[in-house]
């Protein structure tokens, strides 16, 4: 319950400070975040504890500490920015980050013809290269929170330029993103984070994933979306090709949906979240490629691993999601959690698949590479914790790595044809080719397999 308080002093903060809405006229006369906030269907009212559940969204008397808590998270963020270089030896020791690659290696890709002389008019002739925008909406594990952890105040820190959806920090050769992947198709790519900010920095730029992000917070982050790049001078709407990474879900099951006295209204609600969201950016954002990363099913490929954990990082656990990690919970519990995830990971293909949602200025692909994902195992079975940060639950850089990886693979692989498996980095890297140089969408697969 106590994650309806916290989005009312994290998430609201990103209108009130930053963006300025769509309709001007609007938010004059109501105010910026209030704008924001009734368009996305929240009411603020008296805080009450009992009104915390079933999916209610509640701006309470209390959000105004948050502007205390935003502070707070800022020096956070100062301090692992002033102590980066301590931070990098500390996770290279521990094996949390991957090997760079040497200058005199080539990447991995023939770069001839990765980009069309002019911009394409349909998402499925879509090359690499003409992708000049990149952004991301998610969680936590998007924000790349813990990615360069050494203690537990890192849970909340967030290394978002490390970030497998949003970040450019470096290059490919030392952090492995889909935006450090997509610069060497396309140098002039733009919309990346290369900071360890908080979403409301400037420096976040197309990177708004935020901690504690959950399905009902969606269409919120699309209108942030929607107004950033429609006030950014760098951003021709028109003419761009943008691609959007969406990976949301995890929050949900770790602290909401156990707060639902209807299981069915859970499930319904997040149907209704994407297509809310996703007719959002298709009515607002021209020539938009949309990435859908559903959820892990956490019970079938990791639970048992990350109940043999550390005490201190079973601590955590039991805090950040404490829907699913607990010793009260027994088996039949746990096969309840994971049904209900298959079912969440079905509404996803489903609703990714609509033919509405496949047209020649909008797509959306649906990547199964985490719908039973584990990271690789060691020799005797036990999860190799080398891709996880030190609170056992969030990306180590080499986990944020290996997502890019699998990402970037999933986008070139045929629909139907693309991996559920996550590698180390470059142990399979897919590339264009003559014969399919397009990302590839529903449309343009099945011409293919055809």
């Amino acid at each position: 319950m106590s994650i309806n308080f916290f989005y009312c002093l994290l998430v609201v903060t990103i209108e009130e400070l930053f963006i300025r809405p769509i309709n001007a006229d609007v938010a004059d006369a109501e105010g910026k975040a209030l704008y924001f906030l009734k368009m996305s269907g929240i009411q603020q009212q008296t805080f009450n504890w009992d009104k915390a559940k079933n999916g209610e969204l509640l701006v309470t008397n209390l959000e105004n500490m948050r502007d205390a808590l935003v502070n707070v998270r800022a020096t956070l963020q100062q301090q692992a920015a002033d102590n980066r270089r301590r931070l990098q030896r500390y996770n290279w020791k521990q094996g949390k980050i991957q090997k760079p690659v040497e200058q005199g290696i080539p990447f991995p890709c023939n770069l001839t013809s990765v980009r069309s002389t002019e911009p394409p008019t349909s998402v499925d002739r879509l090359r690499p290269g003409d992708i000049d925008v990149v952004a991301a909406i998610g969680d936590s594990l998007s924000s790349g929170n813990g990615a360069l952890s050494q203690h537990i105040l890192h849970l909340v820190t967030e290394f978002r330029g490390l970030s497998f959806s949003g970040g450019g920090a470096a290059n490919w050769r030392k952090y492995l993103t889909l935006p450090n992947i997509l610069k060497v198709f396309n140098p002039n790519l733009y919309g990346y984070a290369t900071d360890s900010r908080l979403a409301i920095d400037k420096s976040a730029y197309l990177n708004i994933a935020e901690p504690i992000m959950m399905s009902r917070d969606l269409e919120y982050q699309s209108r942030v979306l929607i107004a950033r790049m429609r006030q950014d001078s760098h951003i021709d709407m028109e003419r761009h090709w943008k691609l959007l990474t969406i990976f949301v879900g995890n929050n949900d099951f770790c602290t909401d949906f156990c707060h639902y006295d209807n299981r069915t209204l859970f499930l319904r609600n997040h149907e209704k979240d994407l297509l809310n969201a996703f007719r959002l950016l298709k009515e607002n954002v021209p020539r938009l490629l949309v990435n859908l990363l559903t959820i892990p099913n956490l019970i079938n490929s990791l639970y048992n691993h990350l109940k043999k954990v550390n005490w201190m990082c079973q601590t955590i656990q039991r805090f950040v999601c404490h829907c699913i990690f607990s010793d009260r919970y027994d088996n039949n519990y746990l096969q309840m959690i994971s049904n209900l995830m298959q079912q969440w990971q079905g509404i996803d293909q489903r609703v990714a698949n609509l033919a509405e949602f496949q047209t020649d200025n909008f797509a959306v692909i649906f990547h199964p590479f985490v719908v039973n994902a584990s990271f690789p195992l060691l020799s005797n079975g036990a999860l190799d914790m080398r891709y996880l940060s030190n609170d056992c639950f969030h990306f180590s850089q080499l986990g944020q790595a290996t997502a890019a990886n699998a990402l970037w693979n999933s986008m070139l692989q045929l629909d139907g044809q693309k991996q559920v498996d996550m590698n180390e980095p470059f142990k399979r890297f897919e590339c264009p080719s003559i014969t399919r140089p397009f990302i590839a969408t529903s449309r343009n697969s099945a011409k293919v397999k055809s």
